[in-house]
């Protein structure tokens, strides 16, 4: 059962049977059962993460212009992922899989699989498989900075290269830590930083970290 309750979502008011009809004499096919039973929920859905489920209007608009069932026979378009990219499912009222393809090369061959259950998907967000490469790839980073000598030295120092995976610079900041402020590493991902910081107690304050 499909589930439209995720904040994520962006509703509109249900498509009527009468114009899901339409649009399958339209375009010579019958729409998968699954995305005709969203489309009675509501014509048309958005996520913030840039998918857009198209509405009927839209359906008919993009499977024409891009010629869809020409270079993707067998197949409809049935969203896009903002980002140059449908999204097909099988010409058939029995279809579950969800695929993504690029709109210049609508090849299923060249598809990527985004889901073995559309109904699963749209309950779990409706994920957008290269806007969470997008994201992951945009990690923010940061440089972790000595502002104070520890105490105990070189065993202090093992403490919090361990803690951040410093392993390639133990010599080097041996040799310069008393040159605060110093600069332990670079390219240390800030997720989590913070907890790392209060892991080692007292040894976390005398270390900075500054957002590159």
């Amino acid at each position: 059962m499909i589930k439209l309750d995720n904040s994520k979502y962006i509703l509109h008011e249900p498509a009527k049977v009468d114009e899901i009809e339409r649009i399958e004499a339209v375009l010579g096919g019958r729409l998968p059962n699954v995305y005709k039973n969203l489309l009675m929920m509501s014509n048309g859905l958005s996520v913030e993460n840039g998918i857009e489920i198209f509405d009927t209007d839209l359906l008919v608009e993009m499977n024409i212009e891009y010629q869809v069932s020409k270079y993707a026979n067998g197949y409809v378009a049935i969203a896009s992922n903002g980002g140059g990219k449908f999204i097909l499912m099988q010409n058939d009222e029995n279809a579950l899989k969800v695929l993504q393809v690029d709109s210049g090369a609508l090849n299923p061959k060249y598809s990527t699989l985004v889901n073995e259950s559309f109904v699963e998907w749209i309950n779990g967000g409706a994920e957008n498989i290269d806007w969470e490469e997008e994201q992951e790839e945009q990690e923010e980073l940061g440089r972790l900075i000595l502002i104070e000598s520890p105490k105990n030295g070189a065993r202090d120092l093992r403490i919090i290269e361990e803690t951040f995976n410093i392993t390639n610079r133990a010599f080097e900041i041996l040799k310069g830590y008393r040159n605060v402020p110093f600069l332990l590493s670079e390219n240390v991902p800030l997720d989590g930083v913070e907890e790392k910081i209060k892991s080692i107690g007292e040894l976390g304050k005398l270390l900075k970290v500054e957002k590159q």
